[in-house]
């Protein structure tokens, strides 16, 4: 691979030159200063056009109380099930859609109050929940209600309301929704308006609403007030996004969230979605409580019969007999009462086991729910009081958000597994234990009722009329007090939601203040999008603008950068010699010489071709000024118009076109007729002439390298101009009477593409000494901030020729090195 093409590889990679991108985005300062006025523009209207939304809480416990006044053995309720069934429960009540529904029809939360307000060209309808005067009711559960649009309250005194609606002409039929029934009929109001007036204290129906109005204060008189009723199921699924979560892990306390533009209506919700939830609970509680209590009755009332019955028949038999019980007896009889007692005893205590290796020991319980002082067992009370120990250590670790994936959780785990399968084969023991008991106080009661037979037949009937009504009125008892029981729980009975911090208004602040946040984000965008654009604006510019760019892409090098002339005349150092243009001028003019060859450099004629890729771009306007920054330095310099296509040398030099090279070359004219001097000393011109119609062929014949073998002998410098090589090849054909090429391209005018074809050209070895130069060249960041590394504009060597040689100096090294290894 060639030198050149290694180095176009490296140039084409290139990197990003971050201080002269920056400067090109300070360069567009207004457009920045634009897009933060615009931005802040809508922040501030969004800020008031928008309501702030705040955060309303609640802190609850879920405690699933037990009637202290049982035991876990009468107790209607008893069940170690444990709390943390019932948290997720009740969270999942407080989103359930039944349970909000509720809670909308309770507070009508479909029923908005509305206030009108008037910012800058728009309306907005502010949410006065809480804030009115008044307060609306539908009484009604047959009514059907307008949905969705305004309904305009004006109170003419404390006595009247004017009621009115006016609905959009292309409104047509619309319908109405019974929120009760939850069902919808059609309607249509003629004309689209309605206007009534009524009395305050009086249902308000009209065709398309009924409700009541409730005075809390005098309204104040011709004030405008809007309610609208609002879709039902939308306002039961907007509410069911409450935010319901643990407070504490491993607690039972809740935390209960509600966002919203309206802090009145979010603490109404929050207080009456708790209360309803809870008598919700309640409700069910003693519903069980009294079917339970009801069958306890039931059950009472027929052992009631049947101890009156026995009692009955005992006094009876008694009086008929007048017969008292023997010793025999007595003992027989009360043996049979103990051994029923301690069967008793013991069906109670193996159903208490199997209801505690059943129900408690299969999940992790609450240890407020183990009865521990009905456990009789000394050993099975040790292992529940280990077990108990290691709930409470494992409900610390929680609290202290130790993850399941510790070491010394998965250890604690490890424990109560064990524990909970000692307490199950002690309670399987225990059971078994139960039964073996039971089966031999059958036998002993077997054997006692097989005794008493040998006493007299009117002893035994005695005894087994005392044991009948002695285990009915134990019986009786039991039935008796459980129902006592039942009673209590329901009198007694209470939520296990309890209020720890109730939904209140405490001054809380907005979530954020959209004030502040809306302006930040409006200085982020004035930022980001403006660099956006730019960014956007840069990838899609493809003009030349800098040095650096044309070293990057091209391999001919640059050899100096004019600056932009603000002035009428082009030539600039004519009119204009002490401006930084012609400074530039003067700088280009050291910078040429590098060009030539060095077996040329010696040669004191020396032949400058100028051209470009398309018109526009100044070369002729730089041919010019090159021949007069020659001839201003003491070189016999001429200025040759080879556009032979579009001429314009001579309009700036204010002479004639009549006749020039054309006239020349086709043996119409001499040299010394076609030669014209010029208000510059040392500079002479020949135009173009006459127009002629093959150029191209002019250009390629011997006249015209005759012309040029003539010019070379009599002056020390011939600069052509010549038409640009992007649309026709004279330029090309006249490069090799040439001894430098200056090829001229214009800042933020030539395009980046327009260079490659000359550029392939040079590295091909088809054109030599050649250079770039960037003309009408701007010193402003968004171009960069350097005039080409040392190719001169003038600003750094004054105005004038006495800094001639001080340019030269800066170049001389860069342009000479360049050149070296280029060859």
């Amino acid at each position: 691979m060639s030198e050149k093409n290694t180095k176009n590889i490296s140039k084409d990679l290139g990197t990003i030159d971050v201080k002269s991108y920056l400067l090109k985005v300070i360069s567009y300062w207004k457009l920045f200063t634009l897009t933060l006025i615009l931005c802040l523009a809508i922040a501030k209207y969004r800020n008031m056009m928008e309501e702030d939304t705040y955060k309303i809480s609640s802190l609850i416990a879920i405690d699933e109380k037990s009637n202290p006044m049982l035991t876990s053995s009468t107790n209607i309720s008893f069940n170690w099930g444990g709390a943390s069934n019932m948290v997720e429960s009740v969270k999942a009540d407080f989103k359930s859609r039944t349970h909000n529904e509720k809670v909308v029809s309770s507070l009508q939360c479909y029923i908005n109050y509305l206030e009108k307000e008037k910012i800058l060209f728009e309306t907005r309808y502010k949410d006065v929940y809480g804030y009115t005067p008044f307060k609306i009711k539908v009484k009604n559960t047959d009514c059907y209600q307008i949905q969705n649009h305004k309904i305009k309250l004006v109170f003419i005194d404390s006595n009247k309301v004017q009621v009115s609606l006016s609905l959009p002409e292309d409104s047509g039929e619309i319908q109405l929704y019974n929120y009760n029934k939850q069902v919808t009929k059609p309607f249509v109001l003629d004309g689209g308006k309605y206007l009534k007036n009524f009395d305050v204290d009086k249902k308000i129906t009209t065709p398309f609403c009924e409700f009541n109005i409730n005075l809390l204060e005098k309204p104040k008189p011709n004030t405008d007030y809007y309610i609208s009723f609002g879709s039902f199921n939308k306002i039961v699924s907007h509410y069911r996004n409450i935010d319901v979560k643990t407070a504490v892990t491993g607690t039972s306390l809740l935390d209960i969230n509600l966002k919203g533009t309206n802090k009145k209506r979010l603490i109404d919700y929050i207080n009456k979605t708790i209360y309803i939830l809870g008598e919700t609970e309640r409700n069910k509680k003693i519903k069980y409580a009294v079917q339970t209590k009801k069958f306890i009755d039931s059950l009472f009332d027929v052992e009631s019969n049947v101890l009156k019955d026995l009692e009955g028949s005992l006094i009876s038999f008694k009086s008929q007999n007048a017969l008292k019980l023997s010793n025999e007896g007595k003992e027989a009889y009360e043996q049979i009462l103990n051994y029923n007692q301690q069967k008793k005893e013991l069906e109670n205590n193996t159903e208490l086991l199997l209801r505690l290796k059943n129900n408690a020991l299969t999940q992790d319980i609450d240890i407020k729910n183990i009865p521990l002082g009905e456990i009789t067992d000394i050993g099975l009370q040790a292992s529940l009081t280990e077990l108990i120990n290691f709930l409470l250590l494992k409900e610390k670790l929680l609290v202290n958000d130790v993850y399941p994936t510790h070491p010394d959780f998965i250890d604690l785990e490890s424990k109560i597994k064990i524990s909970k399968q000692n307490i199950k084969s002690r309670i399987d023991a225990l059971v078994s234990y139960n039964s073996i008991k039971s089966r031999n106080i059958k036998e002993d009661l077997n054997n006692i009722k097989t005794s008493i037979k040998d006493l007299p037949l009117k002893e035994y009937k005695l005894i087994q009329l005392e044991k009948s009504y002695s285990i009915s009125e134990i019986n009786y008892n039991h039935l008796k007090q459980k129902s006592y029981d039942a009673g209590a729980a329901i009198a007694a009975n209470s939520s296990s939601i309890n209020i720890i911090d109730g939904a209140k208004d405490i001054g809380q602040d907005p979530l954020a203040r959209k004030s502040s946040f809306n302006y930040i984000i409006a200085i982020l965008l004035s930022v980001i999008l403006p660099l956006i654009l730019i960014t956007l604006f840069e990838a899609l510019d493809n003009s030349i603008y800098t040095v650096e760019q044309i070293e990057r892409l091209y391999h001919i090098p640059v050899v100096g950068v004019v600056g932009k002339n603000n002035k009428n005349s082009n030539l600039v150092l004519l009119n204009n010699p002490n401006s930084p243009v012609a400074e530039s001028y003067r700088a280009l003019r050291s910078n040429i010489p590098y060009l030539f060859h060095k077996g040329d450099h010696q040669n004191n004629n020396k032949t400058i071709l100028c051209t470009s890729t398309i018109s526009g771009e100044g070369k002729t306007v730089t041919s010019m000024n090159i021949a007069s920054s020659f001839a201003l330095v003491g070189k016999k310099t001429i200025l040759l118009g080879f556009d032979l296509r579009k001429p314009k040398i001579h309009k700036d030099f204010n002479m004639g076109n009549s006749k020039g090279l054309v006239d020349y070359i086709i043996g119409q004219e001499s040299l010394e007729n076609i030669t014209q001097e010029t208000p510059i000393k040392n500079l002479e011109l020949i135009f173009t002439g006459t127009i002629p119609p093959n150029p191209s062929e002019l250009i390629s014949s011997d006249a015209t390298k005759k012309l040029f073998e003539i010019l070379k002998a009599k002056y020390d410098y011939i600069i052509i101009d010549t038409p640009p090589v992007g649309l026709v090849s004279d330029a090309l054909d006249l490069m090799k009477y040439a001894d430098a090429n200056l090829y001229i391209t214009r800042q933020g005018y030539t395009k980046k593409g327009m260079l490659k074809m000359i550029d392939q050209k040079y590295t091909n070895n088809e054109v030599h000494n050649i250079a770039f130069v960037i003309n009408d060249f701007s010193q402003t960041s968004k171009y960069g901030y350097r005039y080409g590394y040392g190719y001169g504009y003038g600003y750094g060597y004054g105005y004038g020729y006495k800094q001639e040689d001080k340019s030269k100096d800066t170049v001389k090294t860069r342009v000479v090195q360049y050149f070296k290894r280029s060859k």
